[in-house]
């Protein structure tokens, strides 16, 4: 009885095992088809194949001379419209450091004559994780220049994103993607740009027919001006009921924000709304404040949500949000949780 036990045991270790490295070689790297958010529960090892990423230029100054494959994930694609492509990387564990290389396949897709088109190295000690430039959530972004950065942190400008790549149709790419500090906790990828891929959804275009001339008629009246309505509050965002928890007045239309975590950094991660618009999107809520530029629409009266992409370690997610209009600052916690949020009603004098 005591040995059968032992083998189940192991087999279940086996099966535990299999999953967590079911993408850490190139043969078995994750297909996607569509740009979205994936979420990686786990990861652990470098597969089957650990030296597939060796002696690659931006980690020959690191600890592993070169050796970029570390608790591994591979994800792979295809160009279906080109254009520019981003993505962003959010550890799961706020204090992990997460590497990636995106490498450029041949039409054959044979990984020994790949190119490498980008590479992220750098990275900082687990006591500087949230503050140091080098720590966090990392990718390629729009107005990012650099196309590699080493390991470390010690080159003036480092931090942890890179150039968006400019792709066409029919081009293949693949990703490493290295949790170095840590075996086991995961990450999340979504992926932006003007790009597509086979499964994104194409916008219809449908010729309007001309509109027929008008009648000459003869100059209205004029009349007072009428102002532009405001858009109703959201009752729901994402299914989750929406809750006015305070309303603040502003003197611009043009507001500056400020967002951080209004506890203790957890991996909460949010995207706000300006009424049923989302103009930030998965943000990573961090101790120190992040700051944003959003413009008012036309109307008296806004609804500004937060809404909950992750939890994090606890429920709910708490953010603080200060508001400036050029004039004066207000600050305002709101809350997210899985069933309801809550909104601060912006009113413009």
């Amino acid at each position: 009885m005591l040995r059968f036990i032992l083998v189940f045991a192991l087999f279940l270790a086996s099966l535990a095992n299999v999953s967590a490295q079911a993408h850490a070689d190139f043969s078995t790297a994750m297909d996607i088809c569509k740009k979205q958010l994936y979420r990686i529960d786990k990861t652990g090892g470098e597969g089957a194949n650990r030296h597939e990423a060796d002696f690659i230029a931006c980690f020959m100054n690191g600890e592993n001379f070169g050796q970029a494959e570390e608790n591994s994930t591979w994800i792979k694609f295809e160009i279906k419209r080109g254009g520019s492509l981003t993505f962003t990387i959010t550890p799961h564990k706020a204090d992990d450091d997460i590497d990636f290389v995106v490498y450029k396949l041949p039409a054959n897709e044979d990984f020994s004559q790949a190119n490498i088109v980008r590479c992220m190295a750098a990275g900082d000690s687990g006591a500087n994780a949230l503050t140091s430039p080098c720590m966090g959530e990392t990718g390629l972004r729009e107005g990012e220049k650099d196309t590699s950065e080493d390991a470390g942190c010690s080159d003036p400008g480092d931090n942890t994103w890179l150039a968006p790549l400019r792709v066409a149709a029919g081009e293949k790419y693949v990703i490493l993607i290295s949790n170095v500090s840590s075996r086991g906790p995961g990450f999340n990828i979504r992926f932006g740009g003007s790009a597509k891929l086979p499964c994104d959804e194409e916008r219809e275009i449908v010729d309007k027919p001309k509109p027929k001339p008008k009648p000459v008629e003869k100059p209205p009246v004029a009349q007072e001006p009428v102002a532009a309505a405001s858009p109703a509050k959201p009752e729901s965002i994402g299914g989750r009921a929406v809750e006015v928890g305070k309303t603040v007045t502003v003197k611009n239309r043009t507001i500056k924000l400020k967002i951080w975590d209004s506890q203790v950094e957890d991996g909460d991660i949010i995207s706000v709304y300006l009424g049923e618009k989302k103009v930030i999107d998965q943000l990573y809520l961090r101790s120190k404040p992040q700051e944003f530029e959003i413009q008012l629409p036309p109307g008296k009266e806004h609804y500004l949500t937060v809404y909950a992409d992750n939890f994090g370690k606890s429920e709910p997610n708490t953010a603080r949000v200060l508001i400036f209009d050029g004039a004066q600052e207000q600050i305002i916690d709101l809350v997210a949780e899985r069933k309801k949020q809550q909104s601060v009603k912006i009113v413009t004098e």
